[in-house]
């Protein structure tokens, strides 16, 4: 006997205007339809519905049916949206926050893996429990049947896991009485169960519809059979295929199916899909090809068991031919990128037709961010309505910053990125704020840390302006934070409480905030604005509430925010365009009312792990343990996908995109595309698939791409009278190997800036290196260094590594290198000093070469000078890292030894005489055990002055010339490693090589 109350609406029909029109033409009367009962899936799905009623209206007035969701996506609303709290006196739900700190509190102390867990490992498990426990109920799984899974049947870590669960199971109902509340969704499923019950006893007397739900939660199953039975009940099942007959056996067991969870609902009610009837209402815009395009995905669905029928597609069944394909395209671009612009142009085509509508499902949100990017700019203004976790917005970005600042006591990269955050403001104008902030940057945060924290950082300032701003408009904005931070065993609450004071302070634009927290005006502090402020204190001010008793080390508070905002979404709150939207899979199950053949849906990011989902993650049980006490297999969201896909692509207008790569990575395509190749190859329909050959030439033409020539090599010109009369030693290797960094350096007069907190790099080595034996050169001139020359020496430099030896490289690997080098330095110093005069470190001097623009002047600081009883010279550079090599040197690459050679050879060092030079010698020191220091002399031959000074004066004369440019890097294998300029040269646009960005 056929069913008269069980309906469904078809795939490729306007589901939420059909309904509509159907539930009106049920009610047959405005009086009727006001005491009507509407249940939907969700809270979105009855804006949906609410929408395509006063669409159908036209404008009229009428009185709405009741629209309540009783939440049945399970992914979508919150589980306690339902209509039905007037029939319970149940207690209140427990917050989904409160209900995370109490689990995470029990796992703390239950060993895992022979460990206990971290406070954020225990959050983040936390988390996954819960999501465990709502899966459990929505299963009606008992606590017997988790005690009736053998532990010897599973390993030793399954065996732990099955324990934890036995507890929790026998003590969270006592949490729960202890807190008076009730898990969300066991109150929701006791509520439907309770409202089910009471029809039955006692039917409305009022016309009740539930549509659109699948029955995936036990609860809900028996509301809809209930439904089904009473006098004035309705249930509209969406997208019910009535046409698989054949397959219905081999569909109840394949939960990746898009009608298995339609399967399971008519099993638990002992019905068949032919018992199904179509609905009420029958839409006037039923295309054509409709029936064709079905059958082709009733193909492409067909379970695994049963596809060995593929081999014989087109020889026997039903004919499947080109009409399936009519208004379907499927499109692949090379990059998400050019995907984006693709889809934006699809889009923007609907807008031509008056009355068109179009909209982009996709689970993919950096593609709907490309996409709304890419539309804006025609100015068309579309917010994606899946939202965005609120750790991606402004305010969670502003609260992260904060965090991570605090924990890491204000280090020089957290503290700038918080303080040049949009929002910081510290009390006075943002424009004032960022100029103070800027300038505290160039003093003192660029280059090495200055000393920890505030107090350090106010010690480096000089400017009393500064230190003024950093105590009145930083530091006592932290202040509540701070507080909170030192305070000994914090609780959660009052970490939430110091940084949301904190966070509201220092974001205040006058010195009027409150700093409690609490004040959210919009008009007064920026960060509580717009949808993700608010989202953002709601988060504080439930740790606020719930955290008084979860006490946490301070430095785990940054990851636990992190992983609080990341889950939760933020939804826009603007007007939605009338004609275009981007939806998330989840939005798109109802939406939008006005579905009709002028709509156009493109399903983008078609790729694995977009369609269908990655299966979730559980931590807690595996497969079989789930089939045990019932619970859906993890990959639950497959068949719900399928479905979602399976309703779109029977629209009359659809369009696939899919992106080969993903920020360079090869992607693999859905399997159902995957699917769908296989049986249009069969039914030898794959050359009638429009792939986009119009679209691909609309994007190139409106991004057209060139083809990319080398651009020539820079090489400037500038006048005689800019260019140059004065070089360092170090500078003649940068004019000879990279004239553009001397045109960068001396006539652009363009200098790096320091790195942010400048890490303990080679260079940085080298400079402690170089000033402890300078200290000790300059104390001891003289042949006699005394008996205690290496404690002396260790001395010099524990003075000069002592504002960074806390730095856990300098002070258990540089210092140890450093003291084995100054063993061998004063043992090689013993040795040498017998047969010199004087040594001299760290000596200025100079000399002038001849050139036809005028004197060029060579200047020099020379590591070590040493003036033997010979009256000669040995000039000795230092280094810590590579020693230029002997060609280079001999080849006046490397000039730095010979420059300083010249200088002593004509007595251009200060108050040092003239000399013959007898060697020039570079001082390997690395510190390393089995070398701790090494002596080269590059030079073949014996020094020659005058050759020296030729060759230079040469160079000099070159570049007076005014036709010699400033090339750069006329040859890349010579230039030293420290590049500071090369940006500047584009040097990737010119090189014929595809090095690493420098």
């Amino acid at each position: 006997m056929t069913a008269p109350s069980v309906y469904s609406i078809d795939a490729g029909l306007p589901f939420a205007r059909d309904l509509a029109a159907g539930v009106m033409q049920l009610a047959d009367n405005p009086q009727r339809l006001a005491r009507a009962l509407v249940l939907v899936p969700s809270q979105r799905a009855a804006q949906a519905l609410q929408a395509a009623f006063l669409d159908h209206a036209n404008g009229k007035a009428m009185l709405l049916p009741r629209m309540l969701p009783i939440g049945d996506f399970g992914d979508d609303d919150d589980t306690g949206s339902h209509g039905f709290d007037d029939i319970g006196d149940l207690p209140p739900q427990i917050s989904g926050l409160r209900r995370q700190i109490c689990l995470a509190k029990l796992l703390r102390f239950f060993p895992l893996g022979g460990q206990h867990p971290s406070q954020p490992q225990a959050m983040l498990l936390a988390s996954s429990l819960a999501q465990l426990l709502d899966q459990l109920y929505n299963a009606d799984a008992t606590a017997d049947q988790l005690r009736d899974l053998l532990p010897e049947q599973f390993s030793a870590h399954w065996q732990d896991i099955l324990t934890l669960l036995g507890i929790l199971i026998e003590r969270w109902p006592d949490i729960l009485s202890h807190e008076t509340v009730m898990d969300s969704v066991d109150r929701r499923n006791r509520l439907l169960r309770r409202r089910a019950v009471l029809w039955q006893e006692t039917p409305p007397d009022h016309l009740v519809v539930i549509a659109g739900s699948t029955g995936s939660i036990s609860a809900t199953r028996d509301l809809i059979a209930t439904i089904a039975g009473l006098p004035d009940g309705h249930v509209v099942l969406p997208g019910l295929d009535r046409d698989v007959a054949d397959q219905w056996a081999e569909i109840s067991t394949d939960s990746g199916h898009p009608q298995y969870q339609l399967a399971q609902l008519l099993a638990h009610m002992e019905m068949t899909p032919d018992q199904v009837r179509d609905w009420v209402f029958v839409s006037p815009d039923v295309p054509p090809a409709l029936a064709a395009r079905r059958a082709l995905m009733r193909e492409v669905f067909r379970p695994a068991a049963l596809s060995a029928s593929w081999q014989r597609l087109g020889d026997e069944g039903p004919l499947i031919d080109r009409t399936a394909l009519g208004g379907l395209k499927i499109i692949t671009a090379r990059s998400r990128r050019e995907e984006a612009g693709l889809i934006a142009l699809m889009l923007r085509e609907v807008l031509e037709t008056p009355g068109r509508t179009a909209a982009l499902v996709t689970p993919d949100r950096q593609l709907g961010e490309l996409v709304i990017a890419d539309l804006a700019r025609w100015n068309i203004i579309v917010e994606d309505t899946a939202g965005q976790r609120l750790s991606l917005t402004a305010a969670g970005r502003f609260l992260t910053l904060l965090c991570d600042a605090i924990a890491v006591n204000f280090a020089p990269l957290e503290l700038l990125s918080l303080l040049k955050h949009p929002f910081a403001a510290g009390g006075m104008s943002q424009q004032d704020f960022r100029a103070k902030v800027d300038a505290i940057e160039i003093a003192v945060l660029r280059g090495s840390r200055p000393g920890k924290g505030l107090e350090g950082l106010l010690s480096a300032l000089d400017d009393a302006d500064l230190r003024v701003f950093l105590d009145r408009h930083i530091w006592q904005n932290l202040a509540p934070a701070i507080t909170a931070w030192q305070a000994p065993n914090p609780a959660m609450a009052s970490l939430a409480v110091g940084l949301g004071d904190a966070a509201e302070l220092l974001c205040a634009t006058e010195m009027k905030a409150t700093g409690t927290g609490a004040n959210r005006d919009s008009g007064v502090v920026r960060i509580w604005a717009g949808p993700d402020g608010k989202a953002a204190g709601d988060l504080l001010s439930g740790l606020a509430l719930d955290g008084t008793d979860s006490a946490v080390n301070a430095a785990d508070m940054p990851l636990i925010l992190h992983q609080l905002l990341d889950t939760i979404t933020v939804y826009p709150h603007v007007t939605a365009h009338p004609r275009l939207a981007i939806l998330g899979a989840v939005e798109a199950r109802m939406h939008p009312a006005q579905i009709v053949g002028s709509h156009r849906i493109v399903l983008g990011g078609f790729n694995e792990g977009n369609w269908p989902p990655r299966p979730d993650m559980d931590p807690w049980m595996n497969a079989a343990m789930r089939a045990s006490v019932g619970l859906p297999p993890r990959n639950w969201r497959s068949g719900l996908s399928a479905h979602d896909f399976f309703m779109a692509i029977c629209s009359p207008d659809v369009v696939i995109t899919r992106a080969e790569k993903e920020t360079g990575t090869p992607t693999t395509k859905s399997r159902w595309l995957q699917r769908m190749e296989v049986v249009t190859n069969a039914l030898g329909l794959a050359d009638s698939i429009d792939t986009g050959a119009r679209e691909h030439a609309w994007l190139h033409q409106l991004e057209p791409r060139e083809a990319v020539h080398p651009v020539q090599r820079p090489a400037p010109c500038p006048p005689v009278s800019v260019r140059p009369r004065k070089f360092s030693a170090t500078e003649i290797d940068l004019w000879v190997t990279d004239p553009y960094a001397i045109y960068a350096k001396k006539i652009l007069r363009l200098r790096p800036l320091d790195p942010i907190d400048r890490p303990a790099d080679a260079a940085l080595r080298g400079i402690m290196f170089h000033d402890a034996l300078a200290d000790f050169i300059k104390a001891h001139p003289h042949a006699d260094m005394g008996s205690d020359a290496l404690a002396e020496l260790l001395k010099f430099g524990k003075a000069r590594f002592a504002n960074a030896i806390e730095h856990p490289s300098i002070k258990f690997f540089w210092w140890s290198r450093f003291e084995t080098m100054a063993a061998w330095f004063v043992e090689a110093e013993a040795r040498r000093r017998t047969a010199l005069l004087s040594v001299h470190g760290e000596v200025k001097g100079s000399v002038e070469l001849a050139s036809i623009g005028g004197p060029v002047t060579l200047t020099a600081r020379a590591d070590r000078l040493e003036y033997g009883s010979d009256k000669s010279w040995v000039i000795v550079d230092y280094k810590t890292g590579i020693v230029p090599s002997q060609r280079h040197v001999n080849e006046g690459v490397r000039n730095q030894l010979a420059v300083e050679g010249l200088i002593a050879f004509e007595g251009g060092f200060e108050g040092l005489p003239a000399g013959v030079i007898n060697s020039l010698e570079y001082w390997k020191l690395s510190g390393k055990k089995s070398a701790p220091g090494e002596i080269f002399s590059p030079f073949e031959a014996a020094f020659d002055g005058a050759e020296i000074r030729r060759r230079l004066e040469q160079l000099a004369t070159h570049y007076d010339n005014p036709q010699t440019c400033y090339p750069s890097e006329p040859d890349p294998s010579l230039v030293p490693a420290f590049k500071p300029y090369q940006h500047l040269s584009r040097s990737r646009e010119w090189q014929a090589d595809e090095g690493p960005d420098e």
